[in-house]
């Protein structure tokens, strides 16, 4: 038996955008676009009604902040992930985004398959951080190789990774670890960082610079 789609809310004050993503989500057969909207307010309202499974939000809507947004949508609903949608890597907004309960960050040039893949990603309780907003937020190394934060070199490339939206399998492909060793560099930067899980930890990260 085959499972209903995923439903999605899109918001952008952009009518261009959001014809892209319409068209886009329309040739999905894991996707539908339920809601649209072109504020803060009307995103809150989109959400009330709809109880997506994901929202695509733009980082700047003209009325609130995005982590204001998230903040209210995750509060009502938290098992709507958010998937934030910028033009420029704006620091500080994306922080508070994370923080706020946001999934994912994405650059709006993302390419489609990438696009879908990501929401794929967040629907399952994964985070996704485009490697160009990690790289920009990423500190120096003192010189014993441990990050600012208190993450050994290890710790920090594994939480990296982890913001790309990796699984733990591919992770220990791309640095050449066993998954059992990816394993045990998650437990420990989760154990430093204070999370109990992905999403969590990468929000701390954010916070506190490490990505």
């Amino acid at each position: 038996m085959s499972r209903k789609p995923h439903t999605v809310v899109v918001a952008d004050d952009h009518p261009i955008v959001i014809s892209g993503m319409r068209l886009l989500l329309s040739g999905s057969r894991f996707f539908e676009l339920v809601g649209e909207a072109r504020n803060g307010a009307e995103t809150i309202l989109r959400c009330e009604q709809f109880r997506p499974d994901a929202l695509l939000l733009d980082l700047r809507l003209p009325d609130l902040p995005a982590a204001t947004i998230c903040t209210r949508v995750k509060e009502r609903h938290p098992e709507t992930a958010i998937v934030i949608l910028t033009a420029h890597p704006e620091e500080m907004a994306v922080r508070g985004c994370l923080k706020a309960g946001a999934s994912a960050c994405l650059f709006k040039d993302v390419n489609e398959q990438n696009l879908l893949s990501a929401l794929m990603q967040v629907v399952h309780g994964r985070a996704v951080i485009d490697p160009r907003i990690a790289g920009a937020m990423l500190p120096r190394r003192d010189g014993n190789g441990t990050s600012g934060g208190g993450l050994s070199g290890r710790e920090h490339e594994v939480m990296l990774l982890i913001a790309r939206g990796l699984t733990t399998q591919e992770i220990a492909d791309q640095i050449g670890l066993s998954p059992n060793t990816v394993k045990s560099h998650s437990r420990s930067l989760f154990t430093k960082l204070g999370a109990h899980n992905r999403v969590q930890a990468l929000a701390v990260a954010q916070e506190r610079g490490l990505i």
